[in-house]
């Protein structure tokens, strides 16, 4: 019989052992969870460092296209000189910028950065603009300029600038195409989660100057981190995440960024590190009032963590067989979709080939015309059970690859190349639900058939072209050309197509116009 004394010592060995033993296991999965965290802030600060760069391009590229109407008008007009005295500049630029999708505020200054126009009627009369930065640049010879964070005098708010230089015939300066744009995106893309709270997003010149900046404030302005990392030691990356302490507050931070290829320009997204582990630490001190306990407990606490972790490993590994099966089913279920939408669009062509055959045997254009047109309806339903069962994207698809097929089958058909129709697409990656696909996609089908059908002479080519976007909570889908154009807007609202288009642009609850303006437009508004 084992005596008592040495019983006890036996059960306070195996408290003790069983302590270390949770403390050591404890510390690997802290650390495990301590890395988990920050690769989960790093890609978090990648995406949105990811974001700024995607909407800073498509802000720059708008404000190039902006700018390009200012320079060609200025130079239609003979140069600055002559628009000083007329308000027809004036008039253009509030055009402008009303029919523009940005919030901005476009100038035109003469060669010595007078002003000659504003888009808004507050800035005008005798202001000169040659002591900016984004003046000077140019007037040196700079084609653009993607200016500093200032604050607007006459604003009176913060802004970020782009800049274009005005050449007169003879290539000499004549002035400044200038945008004023106000940073409001960068709220709107900093949205908090457990990952991204706090972030700070910002746009930096290539020589460290602010930009734009979440949390900017006016005395921040003349601010700049040209003596960090970023551009020193990460100088030649042009993407990369690092750590690095602010000298200014102290904090460190996980810091993501690139450097856009078109423009001197460089957006970041940062976190402070403590944010980031936030919810790590909180764990932390939770383990260690778990440690206490457990060192408090006594001997039997031994057995009983035994006999507790041998049932919980008994229960994971039921648990792990019922998560294959569900897995295993699942994926059962996945290739019975795929095989139905498979089916689908092999049935839909046998039945599209049997209208071709059919359609030989008539000579008549109009009848033979009627079955490609049903051909054309069946294979923009086609195109949608094949992206289904080619992408596994279970019962939506991508909008943007469905109208890439659908303009090239189309255009292919007609003999775009042959006629001379050059066919575009601008398509956002829209997710767009199997009920609302089909009608969705026999609207665009009828809208561009007619454009190839009735819009150009024969003999003369044209341009097409296919919009796809949100548009404040709806989709908006738009089919342009530059053909003749539709002598009244109810001119063919009796046929078939526009019967179709009608009836299912009410199916999806939108809206459907049609108007003459350079050519016709076909315009469906519908739900997002």
């Amino acid at each position: 019989m084992i005596p008592v004394r040495d019983m006890r010592s036996i059960l306070y060995a195996t408290a003790i052992l069983f302590a270390v033993a949770v403390l050591g296991l404890r510390g690997a999965f802290l650390w495990i969870e301590y890395q988990a965290a920050l690769t989960r802030a790093e890609a978090a600060t990648q995406d949105l460092s990811l974001l700024m760069e995607e909407y800073t391009k498509r802000t720059l590229e708008t404000s190039d296209l902006l700018l390009d109407d200012i320079v060609t008008f200025v130079q239609s007009r003979g140069g600055t000189d002559t628009l000083h005295e007329t308000g027809e500049a004036a008039e253009f630029l509030s055009e402008l910028a009303r029919r523009s999708s940005l919030s901005h505020i476009l100038l035109i200054t003469d060669r010595n950065g007078q002003l000659v126009a504003s888009s808004i009627p507050q800035i005008s009369g005798a202001i000169s603009f040659a002591d900016r930065a984004w003046f000077k640049a140019l007037r040196a010879g700079a084609e653009s300029y993607v200016g500093s964070a200032v604050f607007g005098r006459f604003s009176h708010e913060l802004l970020y600038t782009y800049s274009r230089r005005i050449s007169d015939l003879n290539g000499n300066f004549d002035g400044v195409a200038h945008i004023g744009l106000r940073p409001n995106f960068l709220q709107g893309l900093s949205r908090p989660d457990d990952t991204t709270e706090q972030a700070t997003l910002g746009l930096w010149g290539r020589d460290g100057r602010v930009i734009a900046r979440t949390g900017l404030t006016q005395q921040q302005v003349d601010s700049g981190i040209g003596h960090t990392a970023l551009f020193n030691e990460k100088e030649a990356q042009r993407t990369g995440t690092y750590r690095e302490k602010d000298p200014n507050d102290g904090v460190t931070r996980i810091i993501s960024f690139r450097r856009l290829e078109r423009w001197p320009v460089i957006a970041t997204a940062s976190t402070p590190l403590s944010v980031a582990l936030a919810s790590w630490t909180k764990g932390l001190y939770w383990s260690a009032a778990i440690a206490v306990v457990i060192l408090a407990a006594f001997g039997w606490l031994t057995w009983l963590g035994v006999r507790l972790s041998r049932q919980t490993e008994q229960s994971q590994q039921q648990l792990r067989a019922v998560n294959d099966e569900l897995a295993q089913a699942l994926a059962d279920k996945v290739t019975l979709l795929q095989e139905i939408h498979h089916r689908v669009k092999n049935n839909l062509q046998i039945t599209s080939s049997l209208l071709q055959m059919q359609a030989r045997r008539f000579s008549d254009e109009t009848v033979k015309a009627a079955f490609q047109e049903t051909q054309n309806r069946l294979q923009s339903v086609g195109l949608i059970h094949d992206l289904l069962y080619r992408k596994e994207t279970g019962s939506t698809i991508n909008l943007h690859d469905y109208l890439d097929r659908l303009v090239e089958e189309i255009s292919s058909t007609y003999g775009a190349t042959a006629r001379d129709i050059t066919v575009s697409l601008d398509a956002e990656p829209i997710a767009v639900d199997l009920e609302r696909a089909a009608p969705l996609a026999l609207v665009v089908t009828e809208a561009i058939t007619n454009a190839f059908k009735h819009a150009f002479e024969p003999g003369r080519g044209g341009q097409v072209q296919v919009i796809a976007r949100h548009l404040d909570g709806r989709i908006e889908i738009v089919v342009r050309d530059n053909g003749k154009g539709v002598s009244g807007i109810t001119e063919n609202a009796s046929s078939l197509g526009m019967k179709l288009i009608r009836a299912f642009a009410s199916q999806l609850g939108g809206n459907f116009t049609l108007e003459s303006n350079g050519g016709a437009v076909y315009r469906l508004v519908i739900p997002a």
